[in-house]
């Protein structure tokens, strides 16, 4: 699957065949945003959309909530007070690009919901508890563990490093964000998805690896979205 005329393209990376397999059935795709993350431009946002809502028949767009924003800000070091003032305009500035990019994409029924909308439900528990084991099992916790680090040191300046206490702050993301790398099909409630953010990291393909001692959930797929970039040469 690629761009659609007269935009940039979109180019998808799924993690393994079973995960291209899913998305070749085109039932449903889990699109995860990050207020705050720059990548999510309202240009590529709108792109995103106009072609998800070709390329498969239903697509669910879960927001990161006050409480994984907030967690980012403390875990870069920035007092209790700042966090959430910059996390409430994050979210409040993703929220307008949202709603432009769904209206620009002619689908206002795309749903929009946020992770703390699914957090008590009994999917995400169970998917949640699974992950939690995951995390604890040192096959599994260094790989999360690193991938935190990473994200928090990007935009930040040459040489910071988190210390052990802020990517434990930072893990508070990473957390609420698993249940839905692992089991958004039943977290949603269809037959099969794939969730799609801007890359995949050695702990979210990790899921989908063949040997691996935990899985992704049946039915589930996931894959990177790269919108923008140059198309190579065939």
């Amino acid at each position: 699957m690629n761009s659609l005329a007269g935009g940039p393209p979109v180019e998808v990376e799924p993690c393994s065949p079973r995960c291209a397999r899913i998305l070749a059935g085109r039932e449903h795709l889990t699109l995860l945003v990050s207020p705050g993350n720059p990548y999510f431009s309202a240009a590529r946002l709108a792109q995103t959309f106009r072609w998800a809502v070709q390329a498969v028949k239903r697509v669910d767009v879960v927001v990161a909530d006050l409480e994984m924003t907030v967690a980012t800000y403390l875990a870069r070091g920035r007092a209790e007070q700042h966090a959430y003032r910059r996390a409430r305009a994050d979210i409040s500035q993703m929220a307008a690009r949202i709603r432009r990019a769904r209206d620009d994409a002619g689908r206002p029924d795309l749903r929009v919901s946020e992770f703390a909308e699914w957090a008590g439900t009994p999917e995400y528990r169970r998917a949640l508890a699974y992950t939690r084991e995951a995390v604890a099992d040192p096959g599994y916790g260094l790989l999360t563990r690193a991938a935190t680090r990473a994200a928090l040191m990007a935009r930040m300046p040459d040489g910071w490093e988190p210390t052990p206490r802020q990517i434990d702050i930072g893990q508070v993301h990473t957390e609420r964000t698993l249940p839905f790398i692992v089991n958004a099909v039943g977290i949603l409630g269809v037959a099969e998805t794939v969730t799609a953010c801007s890359r995949t990291t050695p702990d979210t393909r990790y899921f989908f690896t063949e040997d691996a001692k935990f899985r992704a959930f049946p039915g589930q797929g996931y894959a990177a979205l790269h919108v923008g970039r140059e198309q190579s040469p065939s």
